[in-house]
């Protein structure tokens, strides 16, 4: 009779069933030779790009090490082209090391206008590159602990409504003034409703606060071990 580590552990993908050779899952499914686990688990450079190789791929999971290495390399870049920004054209991080660590020199214009269109360019590009392959792998890093994805929409919904709210609210406190007399029963309205719902956008906003910390401490656990309901773990396969 077969015994369990064979014919427990399906392909998320395709759902064959995997073979298990020495208590390892192979590195690819030998079906549809879908990517089950990384071949150089400890290189973050490697987890980096597989990010960007499984950024269409909603099933299955992935481990912390994983996530961490492409939210790691991915933020370090946001954060280097930003202090870049920051420092060329002299804003307040330049400011501050100026005052009270060494002066810094101004660029010249024609380098503040090649460089700032470089370091535009690569903004755009990051801005555009980090978003879906960070969406495809915190869910699939949920599923590594058994967790659902609505851990992660969640606080996306309850962060959008507050910004929502925010909007709407400094929008008619703008827009409504200009079409109304300053005496209309309109203006005492909107006033009101503002303190609504600023206080709606408080409560939201501190609801959205609490569950990314919880959804930060879970992207920090461990591998379930072994087999759950999204598949089998590439950290700790049955033995």
């Amino acid at each position: 009779m077969p015994t369990p580590a064979t014919t427990d552990l399906h392909c998320p993908r395709c759902k064959g069933v995997l073979p298990v050779t020495e208590g390892k899952l192979p590195e690819n499914c030998p079906g549809c030779n879908f990517l089950l686990r990384a071949r150089r688990q400890k290189a973050f450079n490697h987890n980096f790009l597989l990010a960007f190789r499984k950024a269409f791929v909603w099933r299955g999971r992935s481990t912390r090490r994983e996530f961490w290495g492409y939210a790691t390399i991915m933020g370090g870049m946001g954060v280097l082209i930003a202090l870049a920004l920051d420092l060329l054209f002299a804003g307040e991080i330049a400011r501050l090391i100026s005052q009270h660590i060494v002066p810094l020199p101004v660029a010249p214009e024609p380098v503040q206008y090649i460089a700032g269109a470089t370091l535009g360019a690569a903004l755009l590009l990051w801005l555009a590159a980090a978003p879906l392959p960070l969406l495809s792998l915190s869910i699939r890093r949920l599923h590594d602990i058994g967790r659902s994805m609505m851990w992660l929409v969640l606080p996306l919904l309850c962060w959008g409504a507050t910004i929502g709210l925010l909007i709407c609210t400094g929008a008619g406190m703008v827009i409504i003034p200009l079409i109304f007399n300053p005496q209309s029963p309109a203006i005492d309205l909107v006033n009101m409703l503002s303190h609504y719902s600023l206080a709606g956008a408080g409560a939201l906003g501190l609801l959205a606060s609490i569950l990314s910390l919880v959804l930060l401490m879970f992207f920090l656990m461990d591998s379930d071990r072994g087999t759950n309901k999204y598949g089998p773990s590439a950290k700790y396969p049955p033995e």
